[in-house]
């Protein structure tokens, strides 16, 4: 057995002592004081607003002081990028516009490098299909002016045309007066051309 005599002062350190614990933890729970910013040391600089033709990575609710969560609480997925406007517009194939497009970039450098000539660029032919709104007589004559034999589809009410067109002359065409659209043409039986 112990002697009662002690027990009051023991009691009365461990008492001290777990007060001095639940005082630390208490002072660490609500986080660290706040440091004062160094005089010219080593300071940040301050954020700087995005100029204005910047447009901003933040939902809407976020800019300009907005919450997390939005007024309404539902946010709306951003606007998609716009399309890019097209050389030819009716030029339907992206592919083949891109072709176009390419074939006049790389005949516009060649015409500028010293020394060299337009035939540096080679001018692919292509088979199109050309559908039209009006003018096919007047399409098809342009063509021949061209030196380019127009094939006709066996329906002609549709306005449909077909022929083997440069890329040097692709765009030209795609702009002519009654012309909707120029494509690649879709697989076809034998003979329906």
């Amino acid at each position: 057995m112990l002697p009662t005599r002690r027990q009051g002062p023991q009691t009365l350190l461990l008492t001290a002592l777990a007060l001095l614990i639940a005082a630390a933890t208490i002072m660490l729970a609500c986080g660290p004081a706040a440091q004062p910013i160094p005089e010219g040391g080593d300071t940040l600089p301050a954020m700087q607003p995005l100029p204005a033709d910047v447009p901003s990575t933040l939902p809407p609710a976020q800019q300009e002081g907005g919450d997390s969560a939005g007024e309404s609480g539902d946010t709306a997925p951003p606007p998609p990028p716009p399309k890019p406007t097209l050389t030819y517009p009716n030029i339907d194939d992206s592919g083949l516009h891109i072709d176009v497009v390419e074939f006049e970039e790389a005949q516009d450098a060649a015409s500028w490098t010293f020394g060299q000539s337009d035939a540096a660029v080679e001018d692919t032919v292509v088979l199109v299909r050309i559908l039209l709104s009006s003018n096919k007589a007047e399409v098809a004559a342009w063509l021949r002016s061209k030196g380019i034999t127009p094939l006709y589809a066996e329906d002609a009410d549709y306005g449909n045309l077909a022929a083997e067109v440069p890329l040097s002359l692709l765009g030209e065409l795609s702009q002519q007066d009654g012309v909707r659209e120029v494509s690649r043409p879709l697989p076809v039986k034998p003979g329906s051309w």
